[in-house]
């Protein structure tokens, strides 16, 4: 599962409608919000709904939402973006490879697998990337060694994945030969995952935020929740971190996405490193166990966070403050060009860690938030910066930066409609950019 869907077209909605009762259910239920131009598709999406099934008014089809789970399920997709590609944040697939499972086989049972889960899995690129890596490092003996389970809210998304068939999209990331040796070429735009890979994945419906998880579930031994906190409040991230918790092992590894880190540190689990890839362990486990190279690991504090100045700067007291919000001491302008300056010298990953906590706040500079879509964008993260841009026009909606970036990703994503409609918006706002009318033209 992602966030709210980014489309926005010029189709007339009802701007009259109240969608207040309906959005507090859906934040109720999938934890999504929705603000500025992503209440726009909100509208959209319900006016869609309403001609489906011939419902007169919102309040009707709000109470039809109620009782009606499959209707429930047609609106969720509706919301959801399930953009996502094969081997996305390939630092992941070689910290499980390489240094965790090692762990994990060291550690277990002989008799018992070593078992991995994929919460938002979307259409399944993700559990089947983890299948793939884990196969090519381990060969055959992958499917007698680890256990692959994978859940997503979005029903139509898990019918995608079931069926294993993708298109030439979601191959972006992967390299040639991963896609000629497990995939088999249906046509000239679509390939079908092998049926061994395929196997080795279980997949279910599943809601991250609310309902019980399947009991068989419980024990895991690394949780991927990767690219999707990115759409939740602070403190919705921290119900499901700790919905997830109960799921791993003591010993086991939260894996969220690169960009996703500080924004989820919220001391449930300990942060570590490796190789500057970052994760979670569930409650304190030696370090030694998983082989870390201590000059690699941050150094931690007495709350298990980690430590911001380790080389000579001022200690922490241990007042039990976060380091956010040690952080947040700084003004956040010397921290914004502290960023830029790190993404003008192409060090991307480490001007997404300062820009983290800035755009982690409720009420971000646009700025900042441009910056991180820029960066996300740079890495081909196309959803992730949709995501952050979204957040800025909710903030400003003439943000021209924010628009062009925005255009520039409806464009590449074959959505010329929307393109054109943000570009225009640009260059109403700023009839001199003349990157807009680049772009335009």
């Amino acid at each position: 599962m992602a966030g709210a869907h980014p489309g926005v077209r010029a189709d007339p909605v009802d701007t009259a409608m109240n969608l207040e009762p309906i959005k507090a259910l859906i934040k109720q239920r999938l934890g999504l919000q929705f603000a500025g131009h992503t209440e726009v598709a909100l509208r959209h999406a319900l006016e869609k709904r309403k001609v489906a099934l011939d419902v007169a008014s919102i309040a009707a089809y709000l109470d039809r939402l109620r009782v009606d789970e499959a209707e429930w399920h047609e609106l969720t997709s509706s919301l959801t973006i399930n953009e996502t590609y094969f081997y996305r944040e390939p630092q992941h697939l070689r910290l499980l490879t390489e240094v965790l499972a090692a762990d994990l086989l060291a550690r277990r049972n002989a008799a018992n697998k070593v078992r991995i889960l994929s919460v938002g899995c979307s259409t399944g690129e993700e559990p089947y990337s983890i299948a793939i890596a884990l196969q090519e490092r381990y060969g055959l003996n992958a499917a007698r060694l680890f256990q692959i389970t994978a859940g997503d809210v979005d029903q139509r998304a898990l019918k995608k994945a079931r069926s294993g068939l993708y298109g030439a999209y979601s191959f972006r990331a992967l390299p040639d030969q991963l896609a000629k040796r497990y995939f088999t070429m249906m046509s000239h735009q679509h390939r079908r995952i092998n049926e061994a890979i395929r196997q080795q994945v279980s997949l279910h419906h599943v809601n991250a935020l609310v309902g019980a998880y399947p009991q068989d579930w419980l024990g895991q031994d690394v949780v991927f929740f990767r690219n999707v906190s990115i759409y939740f409040d602070a403190a919705t991230r921290k119900a499901i971190q700790r919905r997830l918790q109960t799921l791993l092992n003591p010993g086991g590894y939260l894996i969220v996405g690169a960009t996703e880190t500080l924004a989820n540190d919220f001391g449930c689990m300990v942060l570590q490193e490796r190789d500057g890839v970052f994760f979670f362990a569930n409650h304190r486990v030696d370090s030694s166990a998983v082989d870390l190279d201590q000059s690699l690991l941050t150094p931690l504090c007495q709350n298990g966070k980690p430590e911001i100045y380790p080389n000579g700067k001022p200690e922490i007291e241990d007042s039990g403050a976060s380091v956010t919000s040690f952080l947040i001491q700084e003004p956040v302008e010397t921290r914004y060009q502290h960023a830029l300056a790190l993404a003008q010298g192409h060090q991307f990953d480490e001007a997404l860690r300062v820009l983290a906590p800035l755009c982690d706040e409720d009420a971000p500079l646009v700025c900042c938030l441009t910056l991180q879509a820029h960066l996300l964008f740079e890495r081909r993260d196309a959803i992730g910066a949709t995501a952050v841009l979204e957040r800025a026009l909710a903030l400003d909606a003439w943000s021209v930066d924010a628009l062009l970036l925005r255009g520039r990703i409806a464009r590449l994503q074959g959505e010329l409609e929307d393109a054109i409609c943000y570009f225009r918006q640009a260059i109403y706002h700023n009839p001199d950019c003349w990157s807009a009318h680049y772009h335009l033209a």
